[in-house]
């Protein structure tokens, strides 16, 4: 079906005939808007109400709607969902002032555009030039080198201090390992121990259980290895017959499997894909073909459940127990390296200061700067970077190890001192996964207006996915092609019944706006119903917004 709202109107006409033109045009979408099913109804029927092509009152009207409000108003009573809550605010960033606002106080999820509080607390608690840093190091009298190790063997302990770096690979840790072969080590006489002083709280309160097992769900914790996260595939091997699993890398995991695949045409008669959120079909009671991972101690899993199809199936699982993958990796490393060590790889939640010797740094590895992990984080919606920073965050705002509450007091407090206050919001991480947060759209507008109001933070507007050619909005659908490609810059938030978005709108008048668009209590078979998402279809009415 052609979708006439996804070609661009023309922005030359006079005022009052555009917005006659753009009622006529948008009353065929009015079905769409209420995600209702009817019978379509032709524009010719429809009668333009002439309140709404009445002339606009004159700016000297104090009491009166500003145009624009006016124009956003009508189209806002026309396209908004029926069963769905929005919290709306738009501002002009060339008069700086608020155009338009509908329940924009009201507290609702924010899914991922919370990253925008995320990404301003750590610039102005860190500073851009902050970076994690990945350190091996030994207590000594003088700095390790060749003469010091007696036939290969050294005489002491080794430590390789973490610091919960989300994008660290393994690589990078075995290129740190690595330094200890190049002094000639090929024993360790002494024990390996993983150093870290952070808190080991995993997850946020408030994180989706059935989410754990999945990758952007990954645990945060201060020994980070490739995202905490492991890849592999799924393969069949003959319909209902039990698959095959590969894991790459050979990862020190443990994944037992008793999934299978089944033929398309059977399970047409039999099962049926399940849709989100539940666990039988609508045509009978048969349970539907799924896949299911059990998580178990010790970084076990196991896969059950079928999927429909013969096509071998990506899977991404993130590892249960980060401290205890990082030690077997680093064993795994030594002995492929050929350094041997007597005691097993050790785990330290404070850094051990020894009577004797001094520390004595072997080699570090630094991530990138802040500035690229918050254009990663915005871009990518990259959920471990976000939390990891609200973990730094709130460890160099107290001055010790933070769990997500007290980081997540502490990211409160930031921002209230830059004028953002959030008392009555809820906050329970940095990346937005937590059903417990809460923010209005309001609040998200005042972090939006900040960065763009103080130069040193500027920046962050400049990061933002560009609908159609970057990040979360690069494929989005209806964001990929006229009129929104190359119009709107801003942060995606989405989650099981959340469709959120906030950045910047590039309108026809010459105007930019900044734009809070927070959409709940969406349901999976209404969005699957839907011709196009509200958030779009809003845009494009922007894209016509006269001037106040």
């Amino acid at each position: 079906m052609h979708l006439p709202f996804l070609t661009a109107l023309p922005h030359n006409k006079p005022q009052q005939h555009r917005v006659t033109r753009l009622w006529t045009f948008f009353a065929s979408l009015t079905v769409m808007a209420a995600h209702v099913v009817m019978a379509p109804v032709a524009i010719a029927e429809i009668t333009v109400p002439q309140s709404f092509v009445t002339e606009v009152p004159l700016a000297s009207d104090e009491s009166a709607p500003k145009p624009a409000a006016q124009y956003l108003e009508s189209m806002l009573q026309l396209l908004k969902p029926a069963y769905s809550q929005l919290g709306i605010s738009v501002w002009d960033m060339t008069t700086q002032q608020a155009v338009f606002t509908y329940n924009n106080q009201s507290l609702m999820q924010p899914a991922s555009i919370q990253k925008l509080l995320t990404a301003l607390a750590a610039t102005k608690q860190l500073g851009p030039g902050f970076y994690y840093q990945t350190q091996l190091s030994t207590y000594a009298s003088s700095p390790l080198n060749k003469q010091q190790i007696n036939n290969g063997v050294y005489q002491g302990d080794i430590y390789i201090e973490f610091s919960g770096d989300p994008t660290l690979t393994y690589q990078d840790l075995q290129q740190l390992l690595t330094s200890l072969k190049n002094l000639g080590i090929r024993k360790i006489d002494g024990q390996v121990v993983l150093v870290s002083d952070q808190d080991s709280q995993l997850q946020a309160p408030g994180w989706v259980w059935d989410d754990l097992g999945i990758c952007y769900a990954a645990p945060i914790s201060p020994f980070i290895i490739d995202k905490n996260c492991v890849y592999g595939r799924l393969s069949t091997t003959g319909y209902d017959k039990t698959a095959s699993i590969s894991m790459m890398g050979k990862r020190p995991i443990n994944i037992t499997n008793e999934a299978y695949f089944v033929n398309p045409v059977v399970a047409s008669s039999q099962y049926k894909v399940a849709p989100a959120g539940s666990v039988y079909t609508q045509a009978n009671s048969q349970p539907a073909c799924q896949l299911t991972l059990s998580r178990f101690d010790n970084n076990r899993y196991h896969l059950s459940g079928c999927h429909v199809g013969a096509k071998s199936l990506p899977l991404a699982i993130a590892i249960t127990e980060p401290a205890l993958y990082a030690q077997h990796i680093v064993a795994k490393q030594l002995t492929a390296l050929g350094i041997q060590h007597n005691a097993p790889i050790a785990l330290s939640r404070a850094q051990l200061t020894p009577s004797g010797g001094q520390r004595q740094l072997i080699s570090s590895h630094h991530s990138a700067p802040l500035t690229e992990l918050l254009s990663t984080m915005l871009l990518k919606s990259d959920n471990l970077i976000a939390d990891s920073l609200l973990k730094k965050v709130g460890e160099a705002y107290f001055q010790s190890p933070s769990d997500f509450a007290r980081s997540s007091q502490a990211m409160k407090a930031i921002l209230y001192s830059l004028g953002i206050d959030l008392a009555d919001a809820n906050l329970a991480d940095g990346s937005g996964l937590s059903r417990y947060n809460l923010l209005s759209a309001e609040q998200v507008l005042s972090v939006l207006t900040t960065v763009y109001r103080m130069p040193e933070y500027h920046f962050l507007l400049d990061t933002l996915p560009e609908s159609g050619v970057s990040g979360t909005l690069r494929y989005k659908r209806y964001f990929n092609k006229s009129p929104l490609k190359n119009h709107v810059f801003a942060k995606t938030g989405s989650m099981l019944g959340v469709a959120n978005l906030a950045g910047r709108v590039k309108a026809s008048n010459g105007h930019d706006y900044l734009f809070v668009l927070i959409e709940n209590g969406l349901s999976p078979q209404i969005k699957k119903q839907q011709k196009a998402p509200f958030s779009a279809v809003f845009l494009q009415t922007m894209l016509d917004v006269p001037v106040n």
